[in-house]
């Protein structure tokens, strides 16, 4: 069904992997275009080939890789324009499973990692743009719960952005959008998030204000075993509210400018 927007969809993650990566806090270790070192020496022994450094692995064993072990895995060809792409790249980026579970929670249907029939009507009759956008969202709620999150946060969400917004694109191209048409929607959605951006971040600045203040302007030396208890699940309750508004500011953020990004390159 898609076949043909597999060569877009690598081109676009070629340019989230990137190339030669071994950073000190990454738990995949060396990685070169995506590919960890692991990864790769499993590849080179099934054909039978001597191990080497992953820096050196092939364009032609890069895109093998991908095909077989990702691509093929995830049926990208039986999925639909858009949602081949947010479903691959999150495959690639966290695992075939889990990248298959994002599909399957936001279709509705049994998240069993495995994508078969049902998963593929289901994606077919779906409204695109809508899964794709729930596809991302819990992508970046799991992504937020590592604990590598704020070393790699930022990147992340830079790259689940241009994920959703680049895929919601490939989806109304596939259904004859015009490019005015393409532009005109990503410039809604780009300004939709900026104006939530600056409202959670300015609602977090008050929760973690109030908080603050809270804690600071009582007298605790009169307080109860149990009312300190409550006041200061209170106080965490702001905190946390107020790291949650934050994060979805930082969120909403991203993704306004990977739609303005899209917006000006239709």
């Amino acid at each position: 069904m898609a076949a043909s927007n597999y060569a877009p969809t690598m081109h676009e993650i070629g340019i989230n992997e990137g190339g030669w990566s071994d950073h000190p806090d990454d738990p995949g270790g060396a990685t070169m275009k995506g590919i960890i070192q692991r990864e790769y020496d499993a590849f080179r022994k099934r054909k039978g080939r001597p191990l080497q450094s992953v820096r050196y692995i092939t364009d032609d064993e890069v895109a093998e890789i991908y095909r077989s072990q990702y691509a093929d895995k995830v049926r990208f060809d039986d999925l639909p324009a858009g949602i081949d792409y947010a479903t691959l790249d999150g495959a690639i980026n966290s695992g075939v499973s889990r990248g298959s579970k994002w599909l399957q929670g936001a279709l509705g249907v049994k998240t069993d990692g495995v994508i078969g029939n049902q998963t593929i009507s289901e994606a077919v009759a779906a409204d695109a743009a809508k899964t794709i956008k729930k596809m991302c969202a819990a992508r970046n709620s799991f992504l937020h719960g590592l604990s590598t999150f704020k070393v790699f946060g930022k990147g992340w969400m830079s790259r689940v952005a241009r994920v959703e917004a680049t895929s919601v694109a490939m989806a109304q191209r596939s259904r004859g959008a015009q490019p005015s048409g393409v532009a005109a929607s990503a410039i809604i959605e780009s300004k939709t998030a900026a104006s939530n951006s600056k409202s959670s971040a300015g609602t977090a600045g008050a929760s973690s204000a109030g908080s603050g203040t809270s804690a600071t302007q009582v007298d605790w030396t009169h307080l109860t075993g149990t009312q300190s208890l409550i006041l200061i699940a209170v106080v965490l309750g702001g905190l946390a509210l107020a790291a949650y508004l934050f994060h979805r500011s930082r969120t909403q953020k991203a993704r306004s400018e990977a739609y303005a990004a899209v917006a000006a390159g239709a």
